[in-house]
C-alpha cells in the first residue's frame, strides 16, 4: 500500500507482536496483496502495548477475502 491510506481499507488481523505482524504481511506482499501495519511505531517504543493498542494488519477492502483465506490457510492470526 501506498504512504497515502486508502479510505476503503479492512483490518484482517491483529498481532502480539512487530514481528508476527511483518511475518504475515510478508506473505501477503508475497502473494501481490497490497497492506500496511498499524501502531507499529508506538510498538517499537513501548513494547507490550498490544492490550491497548493492537497491531492491525489492513488491506484494500477489495483483497479483504484473499487475505483473510491466506492468512487463515497459513497462520493463526487469532482477531
Amino acid at each position: 500500500m501506498n504512504s497515502q491510506r486508502d479510505s476503503q481499507t479492512t483490518a484482517i488481523g491483529n498481532f502480539p507482536t512487530l514481528q508476527a505482524a511483518e511475518i504475515a504481511a510478508g506473505m501477503l506482499r508475497s502473494n501481490g496483496i497490497p497492506c500496511a501495519v498499524t501502531n507499529q511505531t508506538i510498538a517499537s517504543v513501548m513494547p507490550m502495548t498490544d492490550t491497548w493498542t493492537p497491531l492491525r494488519l489492513v488491506v484494500p477492502a477489495s483483497y479483504g477475502s484473499r487475505a483473510r483465506q491466506l492468512l487463515s490457510d497459513h497462520l493463526d492470526i487469532g482477531e
